[in-house]
């Protein structure tokens, strides 16, 4: 419903104040359900901001936040959180396809230790069970010696994210090895 007589001042105000509206009415429930479906807060945020922004193209005059509105919402961060988990499976696949030519061409990795004991291999071999956070500041703990600020600083995390991706990964770690070495210790 378009009014001639009105200024264009007048009508990017009323788009901005109905997006503003759509915004504050689904902005939580889309970032809670993109949080879940990804389990990742970072990438949810990403959705929910892709799918703002496909609504704001297409934004009409008089829109408001209904449920014929909240349905296509919800239908394009899903749609935009499958593109997300596809594109994130595709960049590990190609890691891991990478890791593997290069642990197959240098015989176990570029910088393994020479004479590394048995536990140790164990170990290196039960790295791949860990997400790549906790693989980061793991070897930079064990490899490099850092501290927690020290990782901190590399990571861009605190020193208490760096402790807690510590213990989730020596959890993990130690069921693993307990698993490879079939249930001793």
């Amino acid at each position: 419903m378009k009014d001639p007589n009105e200024e264009p001042e007048a009508r990017a105000a009323r788009r901005q104040a109905g997006m503003e509206a759509v915004i504050d009415h689904f902005q939580t429930p889309l970032l809670r359900y993109a949080a879940r479906l990804l389990n990742n807060a970072t990438l949810a945020q990403d959705a929910v901001q892709n799918a703002m922004v496909k609504l704001f193209r297409q934004w009409q005059p008089g829109m408001c936040p209904d449920e014929r509105l909240k349905n296509w919402l919800f239908r394009v961060v899903h749609n935009e959180a499958v593109d997300l988990i596809r594109t994130e499976e595709r960049r590990r696949r190609h890691q891991d396809g990478h890791v593997a030519l290069v642990m197959a061409e240098t015989g176990g990795g570029l910088y393994e230790d020479p004479c590394p004991d048995e536990r140790a291999a164990v170990v290196t071999k039960c790295l791949g069970v860990l997400t790549p956070a906790q693989r980061q500041v793991v070897l930079l703990r064990l490899q490099q010696g850092m501290s927690y600020e020290e990782i901190g600083a590399v990571t861009g995390q605190t020193t208490g994210c760096v402790g807690a991706l510590l213990h989730a990964a020596v959890i993990r770690l130690s069921g693993e090895v307990r698993k490879m070495e079939g249930g001793a210790r």
